[in-house]
Formats: C-alpha cells, structure tokens, sequence
C-alpha cells in the first residue's frame, strides 16, 4: 500500500510539472494576444434606413483584407435592436473593406485604412431598398449573411491550403470546431448531418463528406438548425444540433469529378482508394472504395489510426453479469465486463469498404436517397492485462496475455424519402438494414497469486466464436401544421427487427497449486439464438388554447418481444463429441413487454424568450417473462404517474423527467449458474423496477460581437431500487454473485467550453478553446457480508491553442488532463487516483515551389499503470507532400507514422475491490509513399 501512496504521489508531481509547462506556454501566447491588442484599433457605426430613418437590425457587417484578389474576411459582426455596431481589433495599417449586407437592401461598401489605435465612427450608415425591377450587377459577394435562421459563408473568403478538404474550410469558420475524430461542433453545438446541395451524402457518416470532398467544389457553407423532426419547434434552442450544407459551385453541378490515390511503403504496409461523383441537375451519384493494412477505417488517407471496434452485442435485457468464457477469458463478441468493447479496437488491422450514394429528386416535393456501404476489418490483437483485487489484508494479483484475431464483415443498406406536398406537410421515411458478420479466434494466458501466495493458479483458455446479426429498422414520421397558428399534428412509428445466432467453442484448462481449489479442464460448445423484434407509435396533437398557452396530448404504445437462447454442450471424452448438455449454463429466455402512456402537456410562453412547459406521463407497463425449464412464469404490471418540466429562458433551458426501468430478464432467472469453480451467479425473480429522477439545464450562446461561444449543461440521475450485486470472495479467488434492489444511486455529470477567435497583427490569426468535464458516481456494493458506497470522481480539463500566420504556418497545441478518483464510505478499502494527461501539438507549413510539411506530436502519461507498464507514449506522425500535375491535380506525399516507434495503448478501470490494467498491442513506426490524383470535366478558374 505504501508503494501505491509514492505512486500516485510521483503521478501528482509529474502530472503538475507538465500542467505547469502547458500553462506558461498558454500565458505567454496569452500576455502575445494582449501585447497586440493595445495596438488595435476599431470600427463602430449604426445602420438605418434610407428612407424611414428607422434603425436596421441584423444587417451583416464584416471587414475584408482587399490586398488578395478573392478578399479574405477577417471579422464580422451583426447589428442590434438599434442599428448599432462595433468590429474590435481589426487589422492597421493595410487596405481593408466594411462590407454591409441585409437581404432586400443594396450593400454598403467602404474602402479604408486603419492606424494603430485609431476609433473609427462612421456615423449613421443609410441602406437603400432594392427595386424588383433593377437590375443585378455582379461585384464582390458578401463573405457572410444571415437569413433567418441561416448562416451562409462565401468559401472563397477563407483561404485554405492547396488541395484542402471541406475539413480544412470547416476549421477556419468563427464558432466552429473540428475534433482529432473528425467531429464537429458549431457554437458549442453538435453537427448531426452534413448534406451536399440540401441532400445526404453517405447518411449517418458525415465524415466522408468533410474528409474527401474538396474545398474547390464549394462555393457556399449554410449552417441551420436541425428541425427536420421538429417542425413545431417543441425542442429548446439550446439543445438543437446544427446541420450544414455544402453548396457546389455550377461548374460542379452538371459534372464528372472525384480522385484516387495509391501508395505503398516499409512492412508491407499500403493504401489505396478512390472517390468517384456525378451529378446531374437532380441526380446525385457518388462511388467510393479503399483498401489499407494501416488501421484506416475511414475514406481519408490523411487518417493514419483510427479506431473501429465491435459494440457490444445482444440485448441487455438479458444481461446476467457474466459470460459464457467462465470468467477467464478478457475477449468476447459482446466486449469486456466493464462495459468497454475489450481491446478490439486496438492491434493490427486490415480494412477492405466501398460504398455508393445516390440521391434524386422528383420534383420540388420528393427527395429519394439510397445508400450501401460494405466493410471487412481484419484485426490481430495482442494485450497484457493485470488485477488486483482487495480482500482484507489480502490482495489477489492476476496476470494474463491476451491475443486474438478478429474478422468483422458489415453491410449497410440505407434510405430515405422526404415528401413535402406543401409548406404544411412533411413525411420522412429511414429504412436501415445491415447485416454483421463476426468471427473470434481469442487465447488468454493467466496466472494469479495473493500477497501471501506465491503461486495460487495457472489457467490457458481459448475461444472460437462465429456470430452473425442482421437488423431493420425503419422510422416514419409524419407532421401537419393547421390554418390557425400553433395547430398540428405530428404521428411518429419506429420498427426494430434484429434476429441473430452463433457458436462458441472454449476451453478452460486451470492449474491449481492449493489443496482448497482442485484442477480442472472445461470443454465447451454454445450454440446462441437471439431474437429482438420491437416497435412503436406515438401521436402527438397540439392546440392553442390562447396566445401563449397551448395544450398537447400524447399517447404513446409500444411493443417488444425479446427471445434470449442459448444451448450449453461439453465435450464428451468417449465419443469426441459435444453431446453432454448442461441445463444449469444453458437459458431459455423470453420477455413480452407492453408499454402504454397517455401524456397531456401545457406550456405557456411569458415572453417570446421564456417558456413555462408542464407534463405527466400516465404509462402502463405489462411484461411477461418466461424461463423454459418448466418454471413458473414471472408477470409483472405497473401503473405509473411521471411528471415532466421544461423551462426554457434565452439560452438557458432546465428540465425534469422521471421514468421506470424494469430490471434485466437475466438477472431475474430463479436458478444458479455455476460457470467454473472459480464464478457463479444466482438470479433473483423478486426484483423491482428502477424508479428514476432526471434534472439536466443547459446553456449556449454564441456572441457574434466577439466570435465567442459558451456553452455548459449539468445532468443529475437519481434511482430508486438499484440493482446491485451481493458478491463473495473466498481465499483462493472463487466468485458468487446475486443481484439486488439495495437503495439509490446517483450520478451527476457536467461539461462546459468556452471558444475564441481573436484577429491579430496583419498576418495572425489566433484563437483558444477552454473545455471542462466531470462527474460524481454514487452506488452501494456488498462484497463478503461487508457493505459500503463507492464513490467515483473523475473531471477533464482541455486548453486548445491554434496559431496561423498567412495561411502558411499553422500551429495547434492542445492539453488534456484527466483525474479519476474512488473512495469508499463504510468499508475499508483504500481510495484510488488514476491520472492521465496528454498533450498534441499540430503543425502544417506551406513552402515555395508547392511543398508542404504537415506532423503532430503527442505525448500521452499513464503514471499509475502496474509495474512492467509503458508510462509514457510519445507518438511522432510526419508527412511531406508536392503538389504536381496541371493545375495541382496531383499529389505526392511521403508519410511516417509513429517515428519514435512507441506507439501503445493502455487504460485502467476500478469496479468494487478491485483495479486492472490493460496495455494493448498498436501499429508500430513505418514509411507509406502515396499519389493522389484528381479529377474533373470542368476547368475551374480561380
């Protein structure tokens, strides 16, 4: 115990230094912001009509650089109530362009040059209205405007390096942010779809379009919100996600285009793919496919190690807290106990997909898209794992190896169907169907000991499973607004039919070196039907009753019909078969479950920014569980009454919901499984339901003024009945385990950010993002008649700082610091802090005679991994690339991933007594040479 004191406190001191470190470099980019400031100047003014002399609110107002011929937008803001404007530090001493713009008036432009220092007020500004009858002369466009509730971006006022993805764009738009996974966030929102000319483009996987579509196609970025599904605006402003579309440009419009690329390197390791669009007025048809051994998932061979990995499989809700590996074994289909996907998602992988997208429009009214991707992943892992688990004065060490290989084959089928008949009506259709292939070839090696004994057991297992799922499912959902305003009518129905089987074949052979526990060899065949088929429908009616009160009525009905079996078969000696049956492994599980709710709703709006809504949900539940064996059917039927609130105030939105979980199928079982002699479980039949209180509140805003967003949310979770488990440990590590409603548990979570871009000096572009997250996790756990609370704390803190000089050196340097701590309450257990921080710098510099050097370096600090542990990685990918061929048409680029060769991956996770490590095999250093080439028929001029 004294050495885990000297650990962590080791982990602090070394985790402090560095934080130390990022913080003074951030202060001194800090106190460089500020120093440039004081020499800023500003532009202030108030924008009124011609005519009426009346303020005009909302007009665009933005400052562009006018040396570049394509005049490069440095900031923006829009006026308020009162017309009134004022853009902060732009740039002195250059030409620079105050461009107003506001749909229905002729724009206002003005040419000036600012010194250092200077307030300049241009009085009141008049905009005149068009006439219908003018005619249009074509000049320069607005860089930004604002359209109800549209942004539009002109693409060609953000300078983007040659050869640029929509990615690359995307990063250089005020209030957006582009995560390491290719996520993306607009003022603190998330992006749901991104759709090219208003259609989807590989639906559900935005990253296809942002990481090989290319920046000379776009002509506009519009960002909007996402009310697809929400024509009533019922959802709060503040947690509706952002959609973005890509308009082309006419040359792209009627057109062939696309590229590939090809390239080999050092190991056998290559990369290859292509992108294949044409589009034709109202026909959209994209083909692409890609074939690497370098762990790329994804269509863009600038990721060099994406992770994929299995989910896990099955349904919960026969959940028994084990598996059929008898406990030993760290890899399974389904993933680990602890909820992760085991270690599948690190190794050696090869990846084989394709995929083609097909949009088409009939009319104004009908918009068709079809989808179908297919993958084969190939992965061969190797992982070392250790745990310790805590009985009194007795500590339970065990090591074991891990290696495995993994074949996953899925196939995606996908469409959708929108038909608007009129401004008033919408249908949208999704049918999905996919089909899954997995194989598992696993190995586990372990060994365990206790403090006081040197050697406890040996144990080799081995496992070959082969699943295959398939799944559809379908969502319809269908909304009618009425002639009087606020009147609708909105009719939802969701379908999930998921049928699946497989086979498993594992082998347990344990050693035992004590008397109380004798040697054993398990031979083992599962045979596993799975059936899930559930579906729903919910109409939902709206009238208002006064100008700011409105009713809803909601009635809800769901069914779902659950069927869990699995035949459990020992090897028999005697005839070399799998014939010996064991009744007390194998399960024939069934739930039928009824789920009806009448919901009646008010909601009064005080003012147009604040929103009162009240709720109460009268939900019946009638489920029957059947076990086979000849038991007695469990049949269960509840009533309840859920309250609800929404109160939405600005950017601010609070609201509070209850709901009822019945307990796991599996757990309810009214037997013992006895897995091995060292694990076992007892189900309980006389579980309750899981009471449940939800209160969340969010924030987020994004001050154009500034180029600031802010966004904060807070979650708290209160169950009543929690099912928890009564465990035992005896002294040679043997397990049993039931479960039990035993009080409460509460969990509460937070996240929060705030992102800036400053515009500096002449040639510096600079902007910060701060993001923070944490959570507090209390349960109850009972391990040998000894009961106590686990509670767990863990936060992470994010700086990010990126750094442009003239579109020709980029720098990004981001800080991540994580915490988790666990302390115990009424039971002695030592507490455990687990730190890890990492920190990444990017950088990309665009030389003469079109060479570029683009390389990140990360260094990730894992201090208290188990002796043996790799503690630090430090992970150095450089690429070198030259632009060739007419017209930059060609690429060629020579990359070199993880050049100190110490790529690893390792976690660790705490669950009751007990703390594991895990340290996963990655891909190791190696060169790749790849060409790209592009292509189009149209000749685009620049």
């Amino acid at each position: 115990m004294g050495n885990l004191i000297i650990n962590h406190i080791y982990a602090y001191n070394q985790t402090i230094t560095l934080m130390y470190k990022h913080l003074l470099m951030f202060a001194l980019c800090l106190i460089t912001v500020v120093s440039f400031a004081q020499n800023k100047a500003s532009i202030k003014g108030k924008v009124i009509d011609s005519i009426t002399k009346i303020p005009i609110e909302r007009a665009t107002v933005a400052v562009l650089d006018i040396r570049d011929a394509t005049s490069l937008l440095l900031s923006y803001t829009i006026t308020d109530k009162s017309g009134n404007f004022v853009l902060h530090n732009p740039p002195t001493d250059i030409p620079l362009r105050v461009f107003i713009s506001l749909m229905g008036y002729k724009p206002f432009r003005k040419n000036l040059t600012l010194k250092k220092g200077e307030t300049l007020d241009l009085g009141a500004i008049e905009m005149s209205s068009k006439e219908l009858s003018e005619v249009v002369i074509k000049g320069d466009r607005p860089p930004i405007a604002i359209r109800k509730d549209t942004i539009e971006f002109n693409a060609e006022a953000f300078k983007t390096r040659p050869n640029a993805v929509v990615e690359d764009l995307l990063k250089k738009l005020p209030g957006v942010e582009v995560e390491m996974d290719g996520t993306v966030m607009i003022y603190g929102k998330p992006v749901s779809k991104i759709l090219t000319d208003g259609h989807e483009f590989f639906k559900d996987n935005y990253r296809i379009a942002t990481k090989n579509l290319d920046v000379d196609m776009i002509d506009k970025v519009q960002v909007y919100d996402d009310r697809e599904n929400d024509p009533d605006h019922l959802i709060p402003e503040s947690q509706v996600n952002k959609i973005i579309n890509l308009k082309f440009k006419k040359a792209f419009k009627k057109n062939y285009f696309g590229k590939f690329y090809a390239g080999g390197g050092t190991q056998d390791h290559y990369s290859a793919g292509g992108l294949f669009n044409m589009f034709r007025d109202t026909l959209q048809i994209s083909i692409l496919g890609q074939g690497n051994n370098i762990n790329n998932t994804s269509f863009s061979y600038n990721d060099l190690n994406q992770s994929a990995g299995f989910t896990r499989g099955g349904s919960d809700a026969f959940y028994r807290g084990g598996s059929l590996n008898n406990g030993t074994g760290l890899f399974s289909l389904s993933g680990g106990s602890d909820g992760r996907s085991g270690t599948v998602g690190s190794g050696l992988r090869k990846t084989y997909s394709g995929g083609i997208n097909i949009n088409t429009d009939y009319g104004k009214k009908l918009k068709i898209n079809l989808a179908y991707y297919y993958s084969r992943n190939v992965t061969d892992v190797n992982s070392i794992s250790r745990t310790q688990r805590f009985l009194g004065d007795t500590i339970f060490f065990s090591s074991s190896q891990n290696p495995a290989h993994i074949t996953n084959t899925p196939q995606n089928l996908s469409a959708s169907i929108q038909w608007h008949p009129n401004d008033a009506t919408q249908l949208i259709y999704n049918p999905f169907l996919t089909f899954t292939d997995n194989e598992l070839n696993a190995q586990s090696t372990s060994n365990t000991h206790t403090n006081f004994v040197s050697q406890l057991s040996d144990a080799v297992y081995t496992s070959t499973n082969s699943t295959n799922n398939t799944q559809f499912t379908q969502s319809l959902t269908f909304n009618h607004r009425f002639k009087k305003k606020g009147e609708s009518i909105n009719i939802s129905h969701n379908l999930n039919i998921s049928p699946g089987s497989g086979d498993a074949y594992s082998i347990t052979n344990l050693t035992s070196y004590n008397v109380s526990l004798p040697s054993y060899l398990l031979n083992r065949f599962t045979n596993s039907v799975n059936k899930s088929m559930n579906g729903s429908i919910n109409v939902s009616y709206q009238y208002p009753l006064t100008k700011k009160l409105t009713a809803t009525i909601g009635l809800n009905s769901g069914y779902s019909h659950d069927i869990n079996n699995s035949l459990v078969y020992d090897f028999n000696d005697a005839n070399g078969l799998y014939d010996a049956f064991q009744l007390n492994l194998s399960n024939t599980l069934t739930r039928n479950l009824w789920n009806n709710s009448i919901i009646p709703k008010v909601s009064y709006n005080f003012t147009p920014r604040i929103k009162l809504e009240l709720s109460a949900s009268l939900q019946s539940l009638k489920a029957d569980n059947k076990f086979g064996r000849g038991l007695p059917d469990i049949d269960q039927q509840y009533n309840f009454i859920h309250p609800g609130l929404n109160l939405n105030i600005g950017s601010y939105s609070f609201s509070y919901r209850t709901n009822t979980n019945l307990p796991n199928i599996g757990d309810m079982v009214p037997y013992t499984i006895v897995y091995s002699p060292l694990y076992s479980i007892t189900g309980n039949p006389n579980l309750k339901p899981i009471d449940q209180n939800v209160f969340s509140m969010n924030y987020n805003t994004y001050l154009m003024k500034n180029q600031v967003s802010i966004y904060g949310n807070a979650n708290a979770t209160f169950d009543q009945n929690s099912v928890f488990r009564h465990q035992t440990l005896n002294s040679i590590g043997a397990t049993t385990s039931t479960p039990v409603n035993m009080g409460s548990r509460s969990n509460y979570s937070f996240s929060g950010g705030i992102n800036k871009t400053f515009k500096k000096t002449n040639n510096f572009q600079f902007s910060t993002n701060t993001s923070i997250s944490g959570g507090v996790g209390h349960g109850y756990f009972e391990i040998n008649q000894q009961s106590g609370f686990q509670n767990n704390y863990n936060y992470s803190l994010r700086e990010t700082l990126n750094l442009n000089w003239k579109d020709k050196v980029i720098l990004g340097e981001s800080f991540t610091l994580n915490n988790s701590i666990t302390k115990y309450v009424g039971i002695d257990y030592s507490n455990v802090n687990y730190i890890t921080d990492v920190s990444n710098s990017h950088f990309i510099f665009i030389l003469p005679k079109k060479f570029n050097i683009e390389g990140d370096y990360t260094l990730y600090y894992n201090p208290n991994v188990s002796p043996g542990f790799q503690k630090s990685t430090s992970l150095l990918n450089l690429t070198i690339a030259r632009q060739i061929f007419a017209k930059d048409r060609g690429e060629i680029k020579l990359s070199c991933y993880d050049l100190l060769n110490q790529s690893v991956g390792s976690y660790r996770y705490v669950m009751a007594n007990s703390i594991t490590d895990v340290q996963d095999s990655q891909i190791r250093r190696y060169l790749l040479l790849t060409l790209q080439y592009k292509f189009n028929k149209a000749i685009i001029k620049k």
